[in-house]
């Protein structure tokens, strides 16, 4: 997510709304369409592949991927509620930021793969 301020542009968290301050872990989706591509930080990260399960409802559409109408059957994380309309990352985008954290030697952080 991208918020405008007076001198510039800030980058955040899609998913819980922390600004990114060049310190904290942040990745971007993989697919970077106009607007902006979809935020995680690494905190939104931990907790969503703690919490993967199956979203009600017909499709959704995933906030990193950008990939619409994914079918419900397959697993992803609803973002906190304070970020208004909440955003979603399916299962493969939480994967490939897990291994992309993992494999970052400035990151300390370890992927603990389980499916």
């Amino acid at each position: 997510m991208q918020r405008k301020v007076e001198d510039g542009i800030i980058i955040c968290c899609d998913f819980c709304g922390t600004d990114w301050d060049q310190v904290k872990p942040m990745i971007e989706g993989h697919k970077a369409l106009f607007p902006a591509p979809g935020v995680m930080c690494l905190n939104c990260l931990t907790v969503a592949l703690a919490d993967l399960a199956t979203v009600d409802g017909g499709t959704y559409a995933c906030t990193l991927c950008r990939q619409q109408e994914i079918e419900t059957s397959v697993e992803a994380w609803i973002g906190p509620a304070e970020v208004d309309p909440p955003s979603i990352a399916c299962k493969s985008c939480l994967h490939q930021a897990a291994g992309a954290f993992h494999r970052d030697k400035d990151t300390d952080w370890t992927w603990n793969i389980k499916g």
